[in-house]
């Protein structure tokens, strides 16, 4: 099978999203090409990767077929002109399908089975028909694993168990990429120009969206693990679809939470269909994100925690309070520089978002961003970006308005994460919206004498939420955390929590909180 599949795609005989032509004694053959379970379209196959399944990989299931990984071909609609809820250009295409927020070349997971007549090969049963030149017979089959129950066969036929590796798509993206966050983060934009929102596979209606923020000097490619873990899992992976928010992380926080504000709400608006690329993030809340099961669970790790923060928090004028003397109301500037200004600095809760998950987030800085270290990254993140030249504009068009560190120009993302930064201050005693549970994960591998337990980054006084549901301190250091498999098997296990509440007869599970050999100074109690 795997021969055959890889040799007709190579010599242009196989088609993914129709069928595969070969050869028989007398005449050509063929097979139709069937797609089983997918919200993919059958002209989004574009690409079959055949190679056998790394042994050991998560969610591995053996059994009848080839587990492939196919890429899609969402490059070739990207033609027309027409706009979609995103202001993105896309051809022939409803805005609900959301289509403008999936990638080409997206890998998914799919097996493949095949049935092909053993009589089309001999010459003695199978003589030549006065019918066409080419006639259709058996069928190449490829399914969905993400939807089959491990060691069945999905109710597809009476035969036996389909094989799976659901994981395996995340496993060649990670692979496969050659991004250095390093060195884009030093560039000035971190290797894109803009904030984007994009999901792994077409929106589905009928799952919740599990959003995963990365942290300063990465990309999403450090969740690829949590990834392939969830896709391993039976329940989750039928019950969430990934989506994922990258940022150039040398910019302010502050513009970058306010992009993914507006991504994420015109996201659930296209998925309603709604055509509404002038509407602001204010009038695109979805009417649906008021029911919990269709609220996102966001995950954010370090930097990507704050990001993840000022989407579930109403700011009223607290943070331009820590930044100005006078009301906004009383600034001077030009129409568009104050929007965007106004944008970062106010903004309501997202209604969208159900519960989100802090994974090592320096709610109260870390130390790091103030030594020899944070300073170069300060210096260096931001220095090419138009928001700090329109930031510069405003200071001065307003003097005296501004107070202490902002009076100068709008701090980098490293600048923000010192202790002694105002509004990160600011943004940590601000409370998050009640409708969203918070669950924190902490690492716990050293102690400091001066911060006490850490990461090594982020002090565990810093990342401690006391509002959280359950917090779970692991042994793993800052940059490791998400590798972790006690991390992950954390994560997973909320999110089954999270499945649980939204169930009206179901009682969760508790979720322990875990401060062995923690000693939380008096006052970190009232964070």
């Amino acid at each position: 099978m795997i021969r055959i599949l890889s040799q007709g795609q190579a010599y242009g005989r196989l088609d993914p999203s129709s069928h595969l032509q070969i050869n028989g004694a007398n005449q050509t053959v063929r097979i139709p090409v069937i797609h089983h379970g997918f919200a993919w379209q059958s002209s989004d196959f574009q690409q079959l990767l055949v190679f056998e399944p790394p042994p050991g990989a998560p969610g591995n299931v053996c059994g009848r077929g080839v587990p492939l990984v196919v890429l899609s071909a969402f490059k070739a609609r990207t033609q027309s002109g027409r706009l979609t809820c995103d202001g993105s250009e896309i051809q022939d295409l409803a805005p609900s399908q959301c289509e403008s927020f999936i990638d080409s070349q997206t890998p998914f997971a799919a097996t493949a089975l095949m049935d092909i007549p053993v009589a089309i090969f001999l010459d003695e049963t199978c003589e030549r028909d006065e019918g066409p030149d080419v006639i259709d017979v058996g069928s190449v089959t490829l399914v969905n694993p993400l939807v089959i129950d491990p060691g069945t066969n999905g109710g597809l036929d009476e035969g036996p168990a389909i094989a799976q590796s659901p994981a395996m798509p995340l496993d060649y993206a990670r692979q496969s990429s050659r991004y250095n966050p390093l060195r884009a983060f030093l560039s000035g934009d971190n290797g894109i120009d803009q904030p984007r929102l994009r999901f792994l596979e077409p929106y589905s209606p009928d799952k919740i969206p599990l959003l995963l923020v990365h942290g300063l000097l990465s990309d999403p490619a450090v969740y690829l693990q949590i990834g392939e873990a969830v896709h391993a899992d039976p329940l989750l992976r039928q019950r969430y679809q990934i989506w994922l928010f990258r940022y150039p992380t040398g910019d302010n926080v502050l513009n970058s939470a306010a992009s993914l504000r507006r991504q994420l709400a015109a996201a659930y608006a296209c998925a309603q269909g709604c055509d509404c690329p002038s509407r602001s993030a204010e009038t695109l809340h979805l009417e649906a994100g008021n029911s919990p099961a269709h609220r996102a669970v966001i995950v954010g790790h370090s930097m990507g925690g704050l990001l993840s923060k000022l989407q579930v928090t109403d700011s009223g004028d607290r943070l331009w309070r820590a930044v100005a003397n006078v009301p906004f109301e009383q600034l001077q500037g030009s129409p568009k520089l104050l929007k965007q200004l106004h944008e970062s600095f106010f903004f309501r809760a997202s209604p969208n978002i159900g519960r989100v998950v802090y994974i090592a987030t320096p709610h109260r800085g870390s130390q790091w961003a103030s030594r020899c270290i944070g300073r170069l990254g300060s210096t260096l993140a931001g220095i090419w970006g138009q928001e700090r030249d329109d930031y510069e504009i405003i200071v001065r068009d307003n003097p005296g308005v501004f107070s202490g560190q902002y009076s100068d120009s709008f701090p980098s993302s490293v600048e923000m994460l010192r202790p002694n930064s105002h509004l990160l201050e600011t943004l940590a005693a601000t409370p998050s919206t009640p409708s969203s549970v918070i669950n924190s994960i902490i690492g716990k591998s050293c102690w400091w004498p001066r911060s006490g337990w850490s990461d090594t980054v982020v002090p565990v006084s810093s990342a401690y939420r006391a509002n959280a549901e359950s917090t779970t301190l692991v042994d793993a250091t800052h940059t490791a955390i998400l590798q972790s498999h006690a991390a992950q098997q954390t994560l997973l296990e909320i999110l089954r929590v999270h499945l649980s509440t939204l169930s009206e007869t179901a009682t969760p599970p508790a979720l322990e909180d875990d401060f062995s050999e923690l000693d939380l100074h008096p006052a970190l109690i009232e964070i």
